[in-house]
C-alpha cells in the first residue's frame, strides 16, 4: 500500500501513527514544508519518500507532490493526515488521483456549521436550534427578543471571529464591522462541553471510543485566558453513546478518528455541537492510551493496513490534560508537582506555539483509577501563587 500523509512531522508525536505504518509494510510519502534535513531521523527512516513544499496551504504545489509519488511510485491508495487544516486538502487529492477515502462534496458537513445541523437532524440527534444569516432584519427575526445568540463563520475553525450577541446594538456593531463571508447564528446554549471520541474500522464499526468532560470552552479559554483542562470518565452516559453512535454511522465515517462535541445542559440534556473526522486536539491520543493501556497509532496503522487485530480495551483510568500559561505564578513549580504526585503524572512537554492560547505553553497529563484524586491533581497544577 501506498500513503501519502501531509505534514508527518506535526505534531511530533503524530509521527507515530507514520512508524506504525512502516511496520506494517505501508509504504509512507510525506508532504510537507520542512527539507529532509529538518526532519527527525526515526520520521524520515520510517517514510519511503518526502517532498517539500512551500506552504501547505498551497493546494496546487501539494497537488504536485502527490502527483510526483502517484506518477513515479504507483497509485496512491491512501492520503491521510489527522489535522483539522488539512481535511478538505486530503478530500481534494483523493478526488484529484482517484484515491479511496471521503471526497470535497462528501466533506461539507465538516466545512460549514450549517450542513452539520443538518447532519445531526439526519442523525435524529438534538443541536442547539441555527440559521445561515446575512442581514440585520434576519437576526433580529430569528432571535425574536431571545438574547444572547451565538453567531461565526459559516466556514471556520475554533474561536477566530466568533461573538456572542446580547443587545440590539451589539447585533449592529457586529454588522458595521463583519466580513463578507457567510455567517452562522445560533441559540446560545448555557452549559458543560463534553465530548465523544473514538476511531473506526475499514467498515465504520467502532473499536475505540470514550468521552472526555472540559473545564471550559475554547471560545471562554481564549477570550478570559483561562487554563484549559479536561479528563475522560470511564463509564459513557447511556444517551451520549447513543447519540454519538449515530452521528458517526450518519457521517459515515471510516478509517477515521472522530471527535464529536455536545453541550451537557443544566438539566443534563444533551445538544450536538459540532463533528470532526481527525482525533481530537493536542495530546489526546496519548491520553487515549493511558487511559486504557492500549497503542491507538498502532490501532489506526493496522485499520489502514488491512490487518485483522483484535483490539479490546477497557478504560482502567481517568486520564487528564492539564493546560499551564506561562504569564501567571503557580503555587507548585514543576518539580515540586512531580514529588508530590509521583507515578500520577504521566507526561508533560511543551505545547506548540500555535495552541499556546487554548492548550497553554506547557502540557501535563495526569491519570488515575479514583476521579477525586485526578481533580485534586489538576487543582494543583493549576493553583496560582
Amino acid at each position: 500500500m501506498n500513503l501519502v500523509y501531509l505534514s508527518p512531522h506535526y505534531p511530533a508525536h503524530y509521527s507515530q501513527f507514520v512508524e506504525c505504518l512502516a511496520k506494517y509494510g505501508v509504504k509512507v510519502f510525506g508532504i510537507s514544508d520542512l527539507p529532509d534535513e529538518a526532519l527527525d531521523p526515526r520520521l524520515r527512516n520510517a517514510m519511503s519518500g518526502h517532498y517539500k513544499v512551500e506552504r501547505l496551504e498551497d493546494v496546487d504545489q501539494v497537488l504536485q507532490g502527490c502527483g510526483f509519488f502517484n506518477d513515479h511510485i504507483g497509485k496512491i491508495d491512501r492520503v491521510e493526515s489527522h489535522l483539522e487544516p488539512w481535511i478538505e486538502l486530503e478530500a481534494v487529492l483523493r478526488e484529484a488521483y482517484d484515491i479511496t477515502g471521503p471526497k470535497p462534496a462528501e466533506l461539507q458537513f465538516i466545512k460549514r456549521k450549517s450542513k452539520m445541523k443538518d447532519l445531526f437532524k439526519r442523525a435524529q440527534v438534538p443541536a442547539a436550534r441555527g440559521e445561515l444569516v446575512s442581514n440585520f432584519e434576519q437576526c433580529k427575526k430569528f432571535i425574536a427578543g431571545n438574547y444572547p445568540v451565538f453567531i461565526k463563520p459559516d466556514i471556520g475553525v475554533g474561536a477566530a471571529d466568533t461573538y456572542t450577541i446580547r443587545t440590539e446594538d451589539d447585533l449592529r456593531n457586529f454588522f458595521n464591522g463583519k466580513q463578507s463571508y457567510d455567517y452562522f447564528m445560533e441559540d446560545f446554549v448555557d452549559g458543560g462541553l463534553v465530548s465523544f471520541d473514538g476511531l473506526t474500522d475499514q467498515n465504520g464499526n467502532i473499536v475505540f471510543y470514550t468521552s472526555h468532560i472540559f473545564s471550559n470552552d475554547i471560545h471562554k479559554v481564549v477570550v478570559k485566558d483561562e487554563n484549559v483542562s479536561y479528563y475522560n470518565v470511564k463509564d459513557i452516559p447511556p444517551e451520549l453513546e447513543k447519540y454519538g453512535r449515530q452521528i458517526v454511522k450518519t457521517a459515515g465515517v471510516k478509517e477515521k478518528f472522530f471527535h464529536i462535541e455536545f453541550f451537557r445542559k443544566a438539566d443534563q440534556s444533551l445538544l450536538a455541537l459540532e463533528i470532526n473526522m481527525r482525533p481530537p486536539g493536542g495530546l489526546t491520543t496519548h491520553m487515549f492510551n493511558f487511559s486504557s493501556d492500549i497503542d491507538v497509532y498502532d490501532w489506526w496503522a493496522s485499520i489502514m493496513a488491512g490487518k485483522a487485530s483484535q483490539r479490546n480495551f477497557t478504560r482502567k483510568y481517568h486520564c487528564a490534560f492539564i493546560g499551564r500559561k506561562h504569564n501567571r505564578p503557580y503555587h507548585y513549580s514543576h518539580d515540586q508537582l512531580y514529588v508530590k504526585w509521583n507515578g500520577k503524572i504521566v507526561h508533560s512537554q511543551p505545547m506548540n506555539p500555535i495552541e499556546y492560547s487554548v492548550m497553554g505553553h506547557w502540557g501535563y497529563l495526569a491519570r488515575s483509577t479514583d476521579l477525586n484524586e485526578l481533580k485534586e491533581i489538576v487543582k494543583d497544577i493549576t493553583w496560582e501563587a
